[in-house]
């Protein structure tokens, strides 16, 4: 197949330019406006119990029985605020109903209606009052999201002060936030990436190659995103992992070929049989690269958490699109441009890419001591991975918000002013026919275990649906939390139902179980995967796990650093991170899969090489 890529390659370059460009055109037609039609986070397993529980009850209820969004209002400048005042009362009214008209809301409680239950959303001191919004979408990290930005439009007041709170505008904030911060790392990078380029290939016509192969594999990965979202639900990040990884391997690749484009040049001049050298061998490697990186990323989709496969799928893509257009288009740029390739040159002589002293001295010096290299960079990895063992994990909340943002100080404000119910409630739903006494009885099992605070008496949604809420006296993320929310679950509901626990703890909870259960799939999926891979490329066993052996290593010192950095604070101050103090879970699989899949792309490359 490779010789038959070099033939073409060399005697109708333009016509694989020509079609490359026709994709390129096609695919940004229909993938130009992507991010459009993809959806926010995606950390929950639809399966999982704290799941079934909010589509139950959305089904009884016609809304999600957790308050998705608290209002909260208090007097211009501080101080009390008058709920007497014929004034206050009216705005007050008007924002419940605004916030009744929001998108995805499905309904509001307003304390001074008078319904039962709601003296807790007037504040103790009297200085403020919260109007909760429990919304139509079991789907808080998307439709939340859209919510949210919905209320901020509609619920403003020049009579009170307003302020939003609780997970959808946390989470809505933390996720703007990060899609900022992935976009200001992404312009900070790409002239970055252009000043090295231009310094390893000393010519900025061949500096140009990378950057064309990463364009291109970006569109066609965008244009891979846009079918895929028509089909299933995908994560907004998946658009970050296009870019940056698109453009890691085409740097790779581009710089494989290119150097050994002059390496055969040098030899047999810009002749047809160096082209087909370059192609058979850079090529080869390239190809076999990017199947890995793809191989790795693929075995993501196996997890239902969409933010997973998403970045999976997209990952998959890239190292495809990757291969394939430096496998196609590099040889038919190389092959139009012939000499011109070293046009624009910075300076003279050789290219970094092609020859460097040190590097070989660096080798030389490994293979006389190749046992003490070993242990010595053994010991180091082991080093490093070490703080892995006592890592404490962590999850999407409230707590992740930036000090910057609006909702961090409200959420704090009703933290200290308001019960754990308002913003952290554990959400009870008992589904089968249960007497009353039998509903009480529950309830009063539920307040006796430790950490738990009050809890409403049961409500029905209907015939065969009741729910409460509980408050945790614990953060919704704490081990304490943790602990009180699995001894819920472990009481034994009345005869014929069955007891479903949902919130952000108990999301937490079963996040983390179902990525422990999915996990031995995508593991052995990509163990697979490379070991075939490696095997067709190198003929060998041993070699494919060695490079097991090596790559877990490597992604357990990366981790173990991230440990180091993020939770034991080490150089915090200087980056500026206000916490929260704790890995994240689901990023710790998707980290797993990225780092193993770039540890095997320059494994690759480097046995091939060799």
């Amino acid at each position: 197949m490779l010789e038959r890529i070099a033939h073409l390659t060399w005697l109708h370059p333009r016509k694989v330019l020509a079609a490359a460009l026709l994709f390129v055109a096609v695919a940004g037609f229909i993938g130009h406006d992507v991010e459009h039609h993809l959806k926010a986070a995606g950390f929950t397993d639809p399966a999982s119990q704290s799941e079934q529980a909010g589509v139950v009850l959305s089904k009884a209820l016609g809304f999600n029985a957790q308050p998705g969004e608290v209002v909260l209002v208090r007097a211009k400048g501080g101080g009390p605020l008058h709920l007497d005042d014929p004034v206050i009362k009216a705005e007050i009214d008007r924002l419940a109903h605004q916030l009744a008209g929001s998108d995805y809301v499905g309904r509001v409680t307003n304390p001074l209606d008078g319904a039962p239950g709601t003296a807790n959303l007037i504040a103790t001191d009297g200085d403020s009052i919260a109007l909760t919004a429990q919304l139509s979408t079991n789907d808080l990290e998307d439709k939340g999201g859209l919510a949210d930005d919905s209320i901020r439009k509609r619920v403003t007041s020049s009579v009170v002060d307003v302020r939003y709170g609780g997970y959808a505008p946390s989470f809505n904030e933390v996720n703007d936030q990060t899609r900022r911060d992935l976009t200001h790392a992404e312009l900070i990078a790409f002239p970055l990436l252009a000043i090295l380029l231009l310094l390893v290939f000393r010519s900025a016509v061949a500096a140009m190659v990378p950057l064309i192969i990463g364009g291109l594999s970006i569109v066609g990965t965008l244009f891979a995103l846009r079918i895929m979202a028509s089909l299933v639900g995908t994560s907004l990040f998946a658009l970050n992992i296009a870019t940056a990884l698109s453009l890691g391997l085409a740097v790779d690749y581009a710089l494989l070929l290119v150097s050994r484009h002059r390496e055969e040049t040098a030899v047999s001049g810009f002749t047809e049989e160096a082209h087909r050298r370059m192609v058979l061998t850079a090529g080869r490697t390239a190809m076999f690269s990017g199947l890995t990186v793809a191989g790795a990323m693929a075995a993501l989709t196996v997890m239902p958490q969409r933010f997973l496969y998403s970045v999976g799928a997209a990952g998959a893509v890239v190292g495809v699109m990757s291969a394939v257009m430096a496998v196609f288009v590099a040889p038919a740029l190389l092959a139009v441009l012939g000499p011109k390739i070293n046009a624009l040159s910075i300076r003279r002589g050789p290219a970094i890419s092609d020859t460097s002293s040190r590097w070989l001295r660096l080798a030389r010096g490994v293979m006389k001591r190749p046992i003490l290299t070993a242990v010595g960079t053994t010991a180091v990895l082991l080093a490093l991975a070490a703080p892995l063992i006592g890592t404490h994990l962590t999850g999407p909340s409230a707590q992740a918000v930036p000090p910057g943002q609006q909702s961090y100080s409200t959420n704090i404000y009703l933290q200290e002013h308001y019960g754990r119910e308002v913003t952290e409630g554990v959400s009870l739903t008992v589904q089968g026919h249960v007497s009353d006494a039998g509903l009480a009885a529950l309830r009063k099992q539920i307040v006796s275990i430790r950490d738990v605070g009050e809890a409403a008496p049961f409500t029905r949604a209907r015939g065969d649906v009741a729910f409460t809420t509980a408050a945790l006296e614990q953060p919704a993320l704490s081990d304490a939390s943790q602990k009180a929310v699995r001894a819920i679950r472990a009481l034994a509901a009345p005869s014929g139902s069955r007891l479903l626990v949902a919130g952000n703890t108990a999301s937490f909870l079963d996040e983390k179980s179902s990525l422990i259960s999915n996990a031995p799939k995508a593991i052995g999926l990509i163990v697979l995967l490379t070991v075939i891979l490696l095997f067709l490329l190198t003929g060998s066993v041993l070699l494919p796990l060695k490079t097991l052996l090596m790559n877990s290593m490597t992604l357990a010192a990366s981790l173990g650093i991230l440990v180091i950095v993020f939770e034991k604070k080490f150089l915090v101050g200087v980056l500026s991170y206000p916490g929260p103090y704790n890995i994240e879970v689901t990023s710790l699989v998707f980290l797993f899969a990225v780092a193993f899949a770039l540890a095997t792309d320059y494994a690759v490359l480097v046995m091939a090489r060799v």
